[in-house]
């Protein structure tokens, strides 16, 4: 990796954490993708899009720090286009991407689809698979001669730089610096998204932007209110009392739906896969004194049975199903799926969802947080022959990010009006058919700058907004953020899977507390040492 970015720039820039908990972050969660280096390959802050928010449709709550999502009471009245011309007039543009819902009703039966494409001027003809199955359809995708013209790149690939090259456009001269005001939309998404599409110095795509609060620890709210507990505990006693206060076996309910390894990570100071000190040298984080006393901490609870039996071998979807019937209290998820449990809890007597914000050691101790990358995952343009069709794709793309508040992002998330969805005042809502229909994963090609908006529901969108204010002020910048390692594209899955093994057979009382030590260290010598060198290897040549 080669750049000119200083180490000041590089950690400003980036602003967020990565990875905290092996299990829970290098694993895939729904609604996002696993947490992974935004690999840049440097290039300076001159090398990015310029930054220029659209500011047509001023929001309820803004906050002084500029990664807090802005929310949104009701959607702006009147709705604004804010497309000065149709995207595109020549044939159709196909594009692979991944879902985490239900498949959609196909375009002949799917007017919200229809709607999408009688304003893109041409038909977009999407191809996707479940998250769990992108991988392999991706390496398919990429081995074959027969390349869509947007492909979703998900997660670090072997040998990325070069692949890159050889099968992609390179948008550099495009979307750099000024060149991006050609795509006003595309300017308006957050300049820490745009470091995951830059690699050796070139941009290579276009991000699908993120809350950079990245995972929750979802809270009952109104099962903790109606208990008389705290939404905010103190320290991790506090936080062991409300959870055995939550318990009651006998009645089938339990305070979590699984070992929450992620909160105790944090309790014990241990943020982000990787840290480094002031002299460049990488540490990974499994090594730390508090790694090891977050499991001990992890299998103390499980051993008061705060933990739902079944709950360490559960599917995500049913420890979603137990929170909102109220067998458990807690559920750990990334923020991106936060509105859905609106939808679900929308029959319950009193139902209120906040986050709960992992709780310091020692009461009055050091509270720290991880967030997620503030992009899920970028969308790649194949190499095109012609200028015009890769202009004709990015004028696309640039519709697909029309901000919140303008018509377009109407059509694209609710489609027709009378048929996929109806107003509620100036709020759109989906109808029966449109909720089937809006399945269709759009916003996994790119979408608008995060917001936070809660249809009719002004208590929701402050809890989104308080929990993010008050959470992205205990992030700690993510070293690895902006670096390539090729190790960990090629070799680190399959170690990686050993160690987490061993971390889950820890949290299951399969295995000893102590036999963690070791377990590292087999991770380390197998390939954890060769990221190790290539992080340091990239971090020295950031200029200081």
């Amino acid at each position: 990796m080669t750049g000119t970015v200083s180490r000041r720039r590089f950690l400003g820039i980036t602003g967020t954490l990565g990875a905290m908990g092996l299990v829970a972050a290098c694993s895939p969660t729904p609604g996002g993708s696993p947490p992974r280096p935004a690999a840049t390959g440097g290039g300076g802050a001159a090398l990015l899009p310029t930054y220029q928010p659209f500011d047509t449709f001023p929001p309820d709550l803004t906050s002084g720090n500029p990664g807090v999502s802005p929310g949104y009471f009701t959607y702006p009245d009147p709705p604004t286009a804010v497309t000065s011309r149709v995207p595109a007039s020549g044939g159709p543009i196909r594009a692979l991407t991944f879902t985490y819902d239900p498949v959609a009703p196909e375009m002949s039966n799917n007017a919200l689809w229809q709607s999408i494409n009688e304003a893109l001027g041409t038909d977009l003809d999407l191809e996707y698979t479940p998250a769990a199955e992108y991988d392999a359809r991706f390496a398919t995708t990429i081995a074959g001669n027969d390349l869509p013209d947007v492909v979703a790149v998900k997660g670090q690939q072997q040998q990325m730089p070069k692949m890159l090259a050889a099968k992609f456009s390179d948008l550099t001269e495009l979307l750099s610096g000024d060149a991006v005001l050609d795509y006003p939309h595309l300017a308006a998404l957050p300049t820490p998204s745009w470091r995951s599409t830059v690699y050796d110095g070139r941009i290579w795509g276009v991000p699908v932007p993120r809350s950079l609060i990245g995972t929750v620890l979802y809270t009952r709210a109104d099962i903790l209110e109606r208990a008389g507990l705290s939404l905010q505990p103190g320290s991790l006693e506090e936080f062991t009392e409300m959870a055995k206060a939550l318990t009651d076996e006998r009645e089938g309910r339990w305070a979590f739906g699984q070992t929450p390894l992620t909160v105790l990570l944090e309790t014990n100071g241990v943020a982000n896969t990787w840290s480094v000190d002031d002299a460049g040298v990488f540490t990974f984080n499994g090594r730390l004194p508090g790694y090891e006393q977050a499991l001990a901490d992890a299998v103390a609870l499980n051993d008061l049975g705060v933990v739902h039996p079944d709950g360490n071998a559960a599917q995500n979807t049913q420890r979603n199903e137990w929170m909102m019937a109220g067998t458990t209290a807690f559920q750990i998820g990334n923020y991106a799926g936060w509105p859905k449990f609106y939808l679900q809890g929308a029959g319950i007597d009193g139902f209120r969802l906040t986050g709960m914000l992992s709780p310091a050691r020692e009461e009055g101790g050091t509270m720290v947080r991880t967030a997620g990358p503030a992009a899920s995952h970028f969308s790649a343009v194949a190499a095109q022959d012609d200028p015009e069709r890769l202009a004709e794709i990015l004028r696309v793309l640039d519709w697909l990010a029309a901000p919140f508040g303008s018509t377009e992002y109407i059509t694209r998330r609710f489609g027709k009006e009378g048929e996929t969805f109806t107003l509620d005042g100036p709020d759109p809502v989906l109808t029966p058919e449109g909720v089937n229909q809006a399945t269709l994963p759009v916003r996994y090609i790119t979408e608008n700058s995060p917001v936070i908006f809660e249809s009719q529901n002004e208590r929701a969108v402050r809890d989104q907004f308080d929990h993010q204010e008050a959470g992205l002020e205990l992030t700690v910048p993510n070293p690895t953020e902006g670096l390539y390692s090729e190790a960990a594209a090629s070799e680190g899955a399959s170690a990686l899977q050993a160690l987490t093994a061993t971390e889950q057979e820890i949290l299951l009382g399969n295995q000893p507390v102590a036999d963690w030590a070791a377990a590292v260290e087999s991770y380390m010598s197998a390939v954890g040492n060769k990221i190790k060198a290539e992080y340091e290897e990239a971090w020295a040549q950031l200029d200081g």
